[in-house]
């Protein structure tokens, strides 16, 4: 008897059972207590692993292994279900209890690791597969890079960072990703945030950024932006463009750090602080012509082309802003042209750079997926349909419902 004998097909049909029968009844079937530590994770669900593999074992060889026939640790389960494709993952809390999202104490910048378990270990990625560690709810803690998308782009200090899903056993994207996917979601909710997320580097022979071996912590990085964009194998892709945050030295912090002494304690409820730091960030800026957006504003009068408001701000005088339709830098690298540019009110310009407003092929505007007029065009004003369909398949997955 061998964990060698199952492969992935035995813990896809283990998988089937457990769905069918549910958690309970499963364990009961096959004599396995709860786990407490290790679990696996596909499609969205969690697994007990030990009891997983037993089961596995039925499909492989036709007899189930007993809980006491064999370890369900690291080294044996842990690297057999690893070695099958399977998201093997410890679900303890991190060390001290705690989420952290900033540095880790002890592990600074530079940091080297022989292996992803001692990565693990250290708490600075606490995934021992998953490239990806946080929740939807309260954003990314960290990520792995290691060339393991074909969408990746390391550029150093700028990461264009692939998120999970849609491959098959053998890495290839054979299905389009989505936001709703755990990982995906931690990071999408980042990129509001702004919270700082941990990279770490692996191997990855297409980067020059990236370690000859083992693995690195890189540092901070922002999400600066999100998008589902087409990738290279035809499926749509979750992009994550991330900035290095450099100088942000001690940028540490759990969730609940920042209660003022003198403030009885709400759960749920952010204290804020009294007197918050100040810490220098160097970031990279577009060079934008300011002249295209100037002519395109004065060319509508500051009207949106959106709502028709103008917003007035005194003296006859009034205030719009210039919207690039595909934007200039990151994830989508768009021209800065009038033809790519909108005049918009405030409102309509947040809204149209997150998602909430689209422009379908009849310019009529949807606005979080309901009609709301047309499109404002004055001559002269040739907007390029291109712009309009990138902007729509970008958001797709981002537009409120």
């Amino acid at each position: 008897m061998s964990l060698a004998d199952v492969n992935h097909e035995h813990v896809l049909a283990a998988i089937d059972e457990f769905n069918e029968l549910g958690r309970e009844a499963f364990l009961s079937k096959y004599g396995f207590a709860e786990a407490r530590q290790y679990v696996v994770s596909h499609q969205g669900q969690e697994y007990d692993s030990k009891a997983l593999i037993g089961a596995a074992h039925r499909f492989a060889q036709g007899r189930a292994l007993r809980p006491a026939e064999f370890s369900g640790g690291v080294k044996t389960v842990g690297a057999r279900l690893l070695d099958l494709g399977f998201d093997f993952h410890d679900v303890r809390p991190p060390a001290k209890n705690k989420r952290v999202y900033g540095d880790i104490p002890g592990y600074p910048e530079g940091s080297m690791f022989a292996s992803r378990a001692e990565v693990a270990e250290s708490g600075v990625h606490r995934a021992l597969q998953a490239g990806i560690v946080g929740t939807g709810e309260l954003g990314a803690e960290s990520i792995v890079s290691s060339g393991g998308y074909e969408d990746d782009d390391d550029r150093g200090e700028e990461l264009i960072y692939t998120g999970h899903g849609g491959r098959d056993e053998r890495g290839r994207q054979v299905a389009d990703q989505t936001f709703a996917a755990p990982g995906n979601a931690a990071l999408l909710t980042s990129s509001q945030t702004k919270e700082p997320v941990r990279v770490v580097r692996g191997p990855d022979p297409k980067s020059p950024h990236a370690p000859d071996q083992g693995y690195r912590y890189d540092g901070l990085y922002r999400v600066e932006a999100a998008a589902m964009e087409r990738g290279q194998g035809d499926y749509l892709v979750c992009r994550f463009q991330m900035i290095k945050l450099t100088n942000a030295a001690d940028v540490s912090f759990g969730l609940g750090d920042y209660l003022l002494p003198s403030e009885p304690a709400h759960p749920g409820k952010t204290i804020g602080n009294a007197e918050p730091e100040r810490k220098p960030v160097t970031a990279q800026r577009i060079v934008r012509t300011t002249r295209v957006a100037e002519d395109v504003k004065k060319m509508y009068n500051h009207t949106c082309q959106i709502c028709s408001t103008r917003l007035s701000v005194g003296n006859g005088e009034a205030y719009s802003e210039g919207a690039h339709i595909k934007a200039l830098g990151g994830l989508h690298r768009g021209p800065d042209q009038m033809c790519n540019v909108l005049c918009l009110c405030p409102n309509c310009h947040v809204q149209f750079d997150r998602g909430a407003i689209v422009i379908d092929a009849n310019r009529t505007v949807l606005r979080e997926g309901t009609p709301a007029g047309t499109l404002k065009e004055m001559p002269g004003h040739e907007i390029k349909d291109e712009f309009l369909e990138y902007h729509r398949q970008v958001y797709s997955e981002l537009t409120p419902r």
